[in-house]
């Protein structure tokens, strides 16, 4: 998996391909101490592995994640069959914090924290407190902050077992780094399977292995599966600098999923006439719009009236417009219509009842916005709607939605449910026509 193949905006699907281990290319300071658990029986052995980079933009050479802590929720067994009480078990980093490049987890596992559990124990999650993380793009370093807020996210394992011996919960992060108008964000994605070990060595924190066709294929089958589409986007015909956009979004696999965030990539017209400072008149030709992934948008610019020594800062090509959702309020009974053709046509309706929700933009107030994600169970779906304005900087922007402008949808979720959808606007409605889905 090459990092060329991963630095567009939710690139195609990379095949993991096997090479060498390097532990020295690796960086990773320091080292978790191996925990151990008050409880006095037969104690398991569990080592803790991440894989896979990151989709991250053009020219990106390093992403940092600094950690304080880790964290395991776990159910340990009562004597009771069937029964476990559910315990957090911190692990902490000797010196107090560890760094890791994630770029460098490229077809194999970096075992980064060992524990002892009671034998027969099941993990549920685990839980990284980040610090800190940063990104290179072409030797320039920037902040990244996590887009669902706070400072912390989680990977849910898949489907837990029961511990023995020595078992390996494998993490593969491949979360999305997103340029928005206050700077680089990460939106978290990610799937975890428990397996046994099968390598010597690996609970000796630091190592490498190379990720195995099993490893690959287990990782797969956990992950979700997500339907998306654009309801509406428009305009308000009452305040023409407000934007109404709903998206459906349905979970179409077998596992739960969590929805981090939505991004929204197209073509957008700056409203008003913001007043900036600059020397070069020129500049008072707005520059190109380009929101999301610059291999896929479409751009729009437009003349703005200029005097001498103004301008205003213009959003990076790279920059969408990222939303979060915000837990649904209701329910609603959505009816959907199939029909085939023969000698007649046959109609079939089905009824599917969804959640409705908000969204609110990444960049605004987050305090009632759902930090960990919004859940949706196996075969659940929910409208979300963003009623407001889209700032960029200086600028407020609108839609552009005549007839044939063409919008992407990006939308990440937990357990590796990615799902990039791309549609084309209709004459004489604010609707999307869905022009392909792809699973990421």
């Amino acid at each position: 998996m090459s990092v060329g193949r991963k630095t567009a905006l939710f690139s195609a699907a990379a095949a993991l391909v096997s090479i060498a281990i390097i532990a020295s290319s690796f960086l990773y300071l320091g080292l978790p101490n191996l925990t151990q658990s008050s409880y006095q029986g037969p104690q398991s052995v569990l080592a803790i592995q991440l894989t896979d980079p990151p989709h991250v933009p053009p020219q990106t050479t390093s992403l940092t994640l600094t950690y304080s802590s880790l964290s395991l929720l776990v159910g340990e067994p009562t004597g009771t069959p069937g029964q476990f009480n559910t315990k957090t078990v911190p692990l902490t980093p000797s010196g107090g914090s560890a760094t890791l490049d994630l770029l460098k987890l490229q077809s194999v596992s970096q075992t980064i924290a060992t524990a002892s559990l009671p034998t027969g124990s099941v993990l549920y999650s685990v839980t990284f407190t980040e610090t800190s993380m940063k990104i290179d793009i072409g030797g320039t370093v920037s902040d990244v902050t996590l887009a669902s807020g706070g400072s912390s996210f989680t990977v849910t394992i898949a489907k837990p077992i029961a511990l023995s011996g020595t078992s390996v919960a494998l993490l593969q992060l491949n979360p999305v780094v997103v340029n928005t108008p206050t700077g680089y964000q990460l939106i978290p994605s990610a799937v975890g399977v428990v397996r046994a070990s099968h390598t010597e060595g690996e609970d000796q924190v630091g190592s490498q292995q190379q990720l195995s066709n099993n490893d690959q294929n287990d990782l797969d089958h956990a992950k979700g599966s997500l339907a998306s589409s654009i309801l509406s986007l428009s305009a308000s015909a009452v305040s023409p600098d407000v934007t109404i956009l709903t998206v459906r979004i349905s979970n179409t696999g077998n596992v739960p999923v969590s929805l981090s965030a939505i991004g929204l990539a197209g073509t957008f017209s700056i409203v008003g006439n913001p007043v900036c400072q600059d020397t070069e008149p020129e500049l008072g030709i707005v520059h190109p719009m380009i929101v999301g992934d610059v291999s896929t948008t479409t751009t729009s610019t437009q003349t703005q009236t200029s005097t001498t020594g103004q301008h205003c800062d213009l959003p990076n090509p790279d920059e969408q417009v990222v939303f979060v959702p915000v837990i649904p309020a209701a329910s609603s009974t959505i009816t959907t219509t199939a029909s085939s053709s023969t000698t007649t046509t046959t109609t079939t309706t089905t009824s599917q009842t969804c959640s409705s929700g908000t969204m609110s933009l990444a960049n605004g107030i987050k305090e009632d916005s759902h930090g960990g994600g919004l859940n949706l169970g196996a075969g659940q779906c929910v409208e979300l709607t963003f009623t407001g304005k889209l700032t960029f900087g200086p600028y407020t922007v609108v839609p552009q939605t005549g007839p044939g402008q063409t919008y992407t949808l990006n939308v990440i979720a937990s357990n590796g449910a990615n799902e990039q959808q791309s549609c084309t606007m209709s004459q004489g409605k604010d609707s999307c026509d869905s022009q392909h889905s792809d699973n990421k």
